[in-house]
């Protein structure tokens, strides 16, 4: 085949590709439309560039982003593909030759997971909640809908839902890993009857348990990854209060459940697609993967390290934040907003999303003590190739550390288009976590580093609830997210063909006031680049208010440890700084530095675990106490109470005098044991 009709061959595929996910017409593609003109988003590029990399071609996100056109594309489609590719494989290569497994055999937490079921600990910086989103429906009586939900009817799709995905029955181990248990484990609904109370009554108990649920943390060491409940109400309606841990289910796993809910609990029986790959697929592909990830875009982002600044300092409280209490701050940009916004985006080849975060950014900057600083933007990407994981429920996401510097007066396009061209650089390398390079950073700094701001686009999602939810379970009147190690989520999602915008707000940590100063003229800030043209040419700092308020404190939380540096004292603590040296590294010389500071992940941490306990035979230790007592003070203390004290001290004194001897002293000794 000539080198013509190949390139043509290309084109025609690339511009079917794009046509589909665009929901668009091919015809109306051509080789140089600006395909982010035509819709194209950040995310659904990834998409892309994963695609073909997969399949060997020599393809990053950052080229095909500063050229978006399908002419261009082609070029580099063209390149030979890369040896590696085939003997390497990749995630899609791997799906399709996986191997039965057991529902009982745990597996890796990914990244996110592993994050935020650390983020449960209290101990942790802004720690002590879940991951979770809760929403609330309302169904209303009238002559459409009939009557109010059934519980026995949604008890049954609740059923059928939790066989259909495993991830709907994850359970957590001790030692940081997760399995799926057998298809008896049911969702149980809680139905609370209130038809024959008050409305006065009726709504005391919706009140209550909003709040429940809105700060709950779902035992996921139990298997609990979703909570449901029924209120039928005196005038017939219900409201229906669904709470999901995020460790199982992402943004796209969220509407997969809530449409598959609606669809199963309309019609028991209903036939949906069949599922060919599961999300311990996923997980163990992207173990196997992980090496040559970690060589590539690892090195990217160890190579910056030395020059990223931190999460933005922000007006915060003094006093610790021991009761986290979490609000939400919204707004809704009609159609008609959002289509003059997203022209001036396209006027000026930016992107809604890179946009959004910008003026985010420029909120930010104004509060913060920094003009520069990181910015937490999680990512929704999901391989694509042979085996459709479209459908699968689990946590895909990941995030990438988004460096914002706002020093200066630009016009707001241009810090936008800086915003944009950085953020593109970054994700070309977002299969190395953003979880991972705050590790990184850490362990640089020698303490915990965290980048508490996140901002989340759900952008070309789709609509964030399916007609069939909102038929069967009427309209979303409440929704809510938690997140550990965040003081605020700014999350921008579509719904009734406009925009909705959300900040979720650690309100505890800020100081009183601040929160709706910069809520404010976050919103004014984007409703004026939507109907001011003039906006975009002026520099956003100028409309700030004059009188703000100014960081006080300079860190997010009370450290995780502020003991003075210590040297073991005793043989427990001698023995395990010296376990702790070789897994983790260091001088074992200060008893309270902690493990995550010091540049400990999940697998390491399971490696100190797992050999303290066989050293000291101690079963007690599990990677929760670890994380309760993440310092080798704190670990020789679990150690010393969890067994005879004399036989411990014993074992760590000769474990001790075993590891004072050189190779030559080590073996003389086992001679003379052996004589």
């Amino acid at each position: 085949m000539n080198d013509a009709l190949v390139s043509q061959k290309l084109l025609n595929e690339i511009l079917t590709l794009v046509a589909v996910k665009l929901n668009v017409d091919a015809d109306t593609l051509s080789a140089d439309t600006d395909l982010f003109a035509a819709g194209l988003d950040s995310i659904t590029l990834m998409g892309f560039v994963a695609f073909w990399r997969s399949a060997g071609h020599q393809v990053d996100f950052a080229t095909l982003a500063h050229e978006p056109r399908a002419s261009a594309w082609v070029r580099h489609l063209s390149l030979p593909l890369t040896p590696s590719a085939h003997t390497q494989g990749s995630i899609n290569n791997k799906l399709t030759t996986r191997k039965p497994t057991q529902h009982n055999e745990p597996f890796a937490l990914a990244p996110m997971q592993y994050a935020y079921w650390l983020g449960r600990d209290p101990k942790q910086p802004l720690g002590g909640v879940s991951a979770h989103l809760y929403t609330e429906f309302q169904r209303r009586i009238d002559t459409t809908n009939g009557h109010s939900i059934n519980p026995e009817r949604l008890s049954s799709a609740l059923r059928k839902l939790a066989e259909r995905h495993p991830s709907l029955r994850l359970k957590v181990t001790t030692d940081g890993k997760q399995l799926h248990l057998p298809v008896e484990q049911v969702i149980p609904l809680k139905v609370n009857d209130l038809r024959k109370t008050t409305t006065e009554k009726a709504n005391e108990q919706l009140d209550a348990t909003r709040h429940l649920y809105s700060s709950q943390m779902l035992n996921i060491e139990a298997g609990e990854v979703l909570a449901a409940a029924l209120s039928l109400l005196p005038d017939g309606s219900s409201r229906l209060h669904l709470d999901v841990d995020m460790i199982a289910a992402d943004a796209v796993s969220y509407r997969t459940l809530l449409r598959e809910l609606a669809l199963l609990y309309e019609n028991i029986d209903s036939v949906l697609p069949p599922l060919v790959a599961t999300y311990r697929d996923f997980r163990e592909a992207s173990e196997k993967r992980w090496p040559t990830v970690k060589e590539t875009d690892g090195k990217w982002w160890h190579d910056r390290l030395s020059e990223l600044p931190e999460g933005p300092q922000l007006p915060l409280n003094n006093s610790p934040y021991s009761h986290p209490h979490t609000t939400r701050r919204h707004f809704y940009f009609s159609p008609e907003l959002r289509s003059q916004l997203y022209a001036q985006c396209l006027q000026r080849g930016l992107t809604p999303a890179a946009v959004l975060a910008t003026v985010l950014a420029e909120t930010l900057a104004g509060w913060s003590s920094e003009p520069r600083f990181l910015l937490n933007v999680p990512l929704f990407l999901r391989p694509m190739g042979n085996q459709d994981l479209s459908g699968v429920v689990g946590d895909f996401s990941s995030s990438v550390m988004l460096d914002v510097d706002l020093s200066g007066r630009d016009a707001f396009h241009e810090r936008a288009k800086h915003v944009q061209h950085r953020l593109h650089q970054d994700v070309t390398h977002a299969e190395y976590n953003g979880v991972q390079v705050l590790r990184d950073l850490g362990r640089l700094k020698g303490r915990q580093v965290i980048a508490p701001v996140v901002f989340t686009s759900a952008l070309n999602l789709g609509e964030l609830f399916d007609p069939a939810v909102r038929r069967v379970f009427g309209d979303p009147i409440w929704i809510i997210s938690q997140g550990p190690q965040v003081l605020l989520d700014t999350q921008v999602t579509e719904l009734d063909d406009g925009l909705l915008l959300n900040w979720d707000c650690r309100e505890d940590a800020f100081v009183d006031g601040v929160l709706d100063a910069m809520f404010t003229f976050f919103r004014q800030s984007v409703e004026a680049l939507a109907t001011t043209e003039v906006a975009w040419s002026n520099c956003l700092a100028d409309a700030l208010p004059t009188e703000r308020v100014r960081p006080k404190v300079t860190c997010y939380a009370p450290t995780l440890q502020n003991k003075p540096a210590a040297a073991p004292r005793t043989p427990i603590e001698r023995a395990v700084a010296s376990v702790w040296c070789a897994v983790i590294g260091g001088d074992g010389n200060n008893i309270h530095q902690n493990l995550f500071a010091a540049g400990g992940d999940s697998v390491l941490a399971n490696t100190l675990v797992a050999q303290l306990r066989e050293i000291f035979g101690v079963a007690a230790l599990d990677m929760q106490r670890l994380f309760s007592s993440p310092t080798i003070a704190g670990l020789a203390e679990v150690i010393s109470t969890s067994g005879d004290p004399e036989h411990i001290a014993h074992i760590a004194t000769i474990y001790c005098e075993i590891m004072a001897l050189d190779d030559d002293a080590l073996i003389a000794e086992f001679d003379e044991a052996a004589s």
